[in-house]
């Protein structure tokens, strides 16, 4: 009964000292509780995803989508390698990062610093595709991304667009040929992170493990008094 006691009155100490995370308290104490959340990538619905891309979360709080398409038409066949990173609870706003690639020119492309508030059509350089009678069009990254982490809207993918003197943009579904495979969307919808978002920033900082040891040396040597 003492030990038991003990654990509790260790748990609490900790916990007031700041010195316990929620994680180490199940440890320690038999009255915590864990609840049962969802993924960050179930939040975007990944089963809405094209069926060349997958999703993963490198960290609690950011999820990527990485993607290898294959475009295939009379006048353009290659494939190309598209990965986003989404960052919803980034404490200076929510953010998104591309990495567009393709073998054959070896390009590597990053794009980085997209803020939420304005759409994007961000060109990637060396890539194109010859356009009968139109001439090269250029691959562009299509970027929406408004919103906050209760309500993000995204929609994120490829097109292709070329300016002509007798338009002012010209863009893939329009061009024949290319309207039936452009633009080609990744994510295209509005999703919620509150939740993710609300515990990234009332988390409970851990304690060292030099922290925690000396916090429960001194319970110890109390008790023995």
């Amino acid at each position: 009964m003492k030990t038991y006691s003990s654990r509790i009155a260790t748990t609490t100490l900790l916990f007031s000292l700041g010195l316990l995370s929620l994680t180490e308290a199940r440890l320690f104490s038999p009255f915590y509780n864990s609840t049962t959340s969802i993924s960050l990538c179930e939040h975007i619905r990944p089963d809405e995803l094209p069926q060349e891309c997958s999703c993963s979360e490198p960290s609690p709080y950011s999820l990527v989508i990485e993607c290898l398409k294959s475009f295939n038409t009379s006048f353009w066949n290659d494939t190309i390698g598209l990965k986003i990173n989404v960052d919803p609870c980034n404490k200076d706003g929510s953010r998104v990062e591309l990495e567009v690639t393709e073998r054959e020119h070896n390009i590597d492309y990053p794009i980085t610093g997209i803020r939420s508030g304005k759409a994007n059509m961000i060109p990637i350089p060396g890539l194109s595709i010859a356009v009968p009678t139109i001439g090269h069009v250029g691959i562009d990254a299509a970027v929406l991304f408004t919103g906050n982490p209760d309500s993000l809207t995204l929609k994120i993918g490829l097109d292709a667009c070329i300016e002509l003197p007798t338009t002012s943009l010209l863009c893939a579904s329009r061009i024949p040929g290319l309207h039936n495979i452009l633009p080609w969307y990744v994510l295209s919808g509005s999703y919620s992170f509150g939740d993710v978002c609300s515990n990234n920033r009332t988390g409970i900082v851990e304690a060292t493990f030099l922290q925690r040891d000396e916090a429960i040396a001194l319970i110890e040597k109390k008790e023995k008094r």
